[in-house]
């Protein structure tokens, strides 16, 4: 078994997955492994783009300085720092990270929204 924070450096999307969830059983251990992989393999704070589904054409930098919460319906909830200085709780699979592709947070959040877009990861009654 791997330790969480070495889990973005296995090249195989499918084998991460398979790591964070050896021992999940539903939706919600799903998404306590996955709030463990923020919490272990990312690094805060660093800089991001944030693209709100809510409104059209929405795009802004934020800076992402922490896990904020999880929630059932939501997922997992990042603070950040928008660039007039508020902070706020924004959707985990609202944010890309800028400049590095291939860094541990690019790949933890590119495996978020997988989970959550392709594989139904908050979608109710998938247990």
């Amino acid at each position: 078994m791997v330790n969480t924070e070495d889990i973005p450096s296995i090249p195989d999307r499918k084998q991460r997955f398979e790591e964070l969830s050896v021992d999940c059983y539903g939706q919600s251990e799903e998404l306590s492994a996955m709030e463990v992989y923020f919490t272990d393999a990312m690094t805060f704070s660093f800089e991001a783009g944030w693209r709100d589904p809510d409104e059209s054409g929405h795009a802004e930098s934020v800076t992402v300085v922490g896990v904020a919460d999880v929630d059932d319906r939501r997922g997992v909830l990042l603070n950040v720092t928008r660039v007039d200085g508020k902070q706020r709780r924004v959707e985990a699979d609202q944010l890309w990270v800028k400049g590095k592709k291939k860094s541990a947070n690019a790949v933890v959040l590119d495996d978020y929204r997988h989970w959550v877009n392709e594989m139904d990861g908050l979608t109710p009654g998938y247990e």
